[in-house]
């Protein structure tokens, strides 16, 4: 099913370039190790490397949980796994626990 979805919002993100509109992805998901600016600043700089990312937030949590990995990017199919490759030795540090696809524009 997950391959259906990506299949789909990619083969949408092929048609917009044809005329429509531009299509953007929001992602969101958790962090961990992310203690000040300077680590959001670490984190943030690795992911906006991965191909069609736009911009990268890290939020922290009022509810006192992990802090909130927002992910806006003109690729349908960025994955956890992704990020964790792209934060390369800062892996050792954060930890990207969760990445969903929560909406498209």
């Amino acid at each position: 099913m997950k391959h259906i979805l990506i299949l789909l919002l990619g083969l949408f993100s092929i048609t917009s370039c044809f005329g429509g509109e531009p299509v953007t992805f929001v992602y969101e998901g958790e962090v961990s190790g992310v203690m000040c600016s300077v680590c959001s600043s670490h984190v943030q700089t690795a992911l906006s490397k991965i191909k069609g990312v736009e911009s990268v937030k890290v939020l922290r949590n009022d509810a006192g949980g992990l802090p909130k990995l927002e992910i806006i990017a003109a690729n349908a199919a960025i994955t956890r796994e992704e990020c964790v490759k792209a934060l390369g030795e800062y892996a050792k540090t954060y930890d990207v626990r969760s990445l969903k696809l929560v909406k498209s524009k």
